[in-house]
Formats: structure tokens, sequence, C-alpha cells
């Protein structure tokens, strides 16, 4: 048997990161251009197999505090190309309107095919990707220091957004050097107000509004362009019961685990 539950607690989000210190990263017009090429229904089934669902913005919906009441980006070449017609990103001869380069994640064939699927998404608006291999140490060593320009990145939400979700989007963690912390150099003083709030806040009612505000401006800005919220299967003998009861699933102690009679 086959099973997706037990990762609640982890909630890891796959998303593919923007340093928002480079042009034309730093418009947020840009970024919300490549959410419209991303087609996440397909990274979903195509990519993920199904073992995923579609995110919406920064929280994931496994988690508490997550709320659906965030702008939309559906898959939509036509609002792409809009967005970079406003900002004056013309098409040359060759259809291409702004070139970067990804930095590939070295973290085996899923992300390989994301990082090509980007490619091609991409191109139909005519943003061309030139994609760089790369061995972990070198992927992390560009995206720590902030000298890559677009890449992949997952990361755990550990149960709480004051925990796994702040320290993505607050400009008190960009730390030059340190994997997992504001690579982008997204910086908002109302999200660092907003999170600061809510990680202090002992109302849950209260605190759900400020994290509700928080993401509704998050997905406005489009810091790191969010694709999926990713399972996890655990595949295991039939007989075997209680496998996955938490949420921190086979982490956990399998006190509870048992052959059925």
């Amino acid at each position: 048997e086959m099973t997706t539950d037990g990762y609640e607690y982890f909630s890891p989000m796959v998303w593919i990161e923007l340093n928002c210190r480079k042009p034309p990263m730093d418009d947020k017009r840009f970024r919300q251009a490549l959410m419209h090429l991303i087609d996440r229904d397909f990274v979903r089934d195509r990519i993920m197999f199904g073992l995923a669902r579609a995110a919406t913005g920064p929280i994931a919906s496994t988690m508490s505090y997550y709320t659906a009441d965030v702008k939309a980006y559906e898959h939509s070449v036509e609002k792409a190309v809009a967005l970079l017609d406003e900002m004056g990103l013309k098409p040359d001869d060759a259809g291409v309107r702004a070139s970067v380069a990804f930095t590939m994640v070295p973290a085996g064939e899923v992300w390989t095919r994301l990082a090509e699927y980007v490619r091609q998404a991409f191109a139909a608006g005519g943003v061309k990707l030139d994609l760089q291999s790369n061995d972990l140490a070198g992927w992390v060593d560009a995206v720590s220091n902030w000298t890559f320009e677009i890449s992949g990145n997952q990361v755990y939400q550990n149960g709480d957004p004051a925990l796994g979700v702040a320290r993505t989007y607050v400009s008190s963690n960009i730390r030059k050097g340190v994997m997992f912390s504001n690579t982008s150099g997204y910086s908002n003083p109302k999200v660092d107000e907003l999170f600061e709030a809510a990680a202090v806040e002992l109302d849950p009612e209260k605190r759900q509004a400020l994290y509700t505000e928080v993401q509704q401006i998050l997905v406005e800005d489009v810091p790191v362009l969010w694709l999926c919220e990713q399972q996890y299967p655990t595949i295991h003998d039939s007989r075997l019961k209680e496998v996955a009861t938490t949420a921190t699933g086979i982490n956990a102690n399998f006190a509870t685990a048992n052959f059925a009679a």
C-alpha cells in the first residue's frame, strides 16, 4: 500500500528561486509574468506524477494559517506577454524578450525535468533560459552567495510559519553565504512587521489575520515562483497497519505500527 500521509509537519514547498537584486527579476511585473507562464497543474501531474498539490502561495495548504484568499496566477501566456510589454521588454528578431541563466538543482532527475519544463514554459513568453549544470557545492555557493539569477529550491515549513516560512522572506534573514535563508534578497518592511507580530501573537484568530495579510502581500509581490506542495509516498506491506499516524509520519517512532491479525 502507498500513503502520502505523515509529512504535514514538514509540508515541503517547491519553488523557482529568483534573485530579486538583478534585473529583470527586480521588477515585480516580470516575476508576475513568469508566474503566468508556468502551468502548475502540469508540474503536479507530469513532473511530480501526481505526488503534489499545486501551490497558491508561501504557506502550504497542509499548514495552519494557510489561506486561499490570495491573488491567482492562472496559466496565461497572454497575460504574461502583456506584463512584459508593459515593462518595455519587446521581442527581438528571434522572439526573445529577456535572457536569464538558470542554475539547475543537482538533486536528481525530477529537478532536471523541472528545469527543462520551465525553460520551455518561459520560452512561450519570449524569456530565454540558459540551463547551467553544477554539482551540489557549486549550486549552494551560487545561491547562498547571490551570484545566481534563477534557480530552484525546496524547503520544509516545520509545523509553523514562524519557523519554516518567515525565514525566506524577512529582511533580517538576508544573510550572504547562508543557504535556505532569504537568498532572493526580497525586502518589504510591511512583510517584516507582519511576520514579527504573528510570531508572538497568542490569539489564533489574530494570528490568522496577520498571516492572511502577509500571504496576500507576498503573492502580489512574487519573491519566488511557488510551484507545488510536494507529497512524499510511504510504501508498506499491506498487512502493516498504523504506519503513519502523526504529522511526522515515518520520522516518528512506529510505536503503534502493527501487523493486522
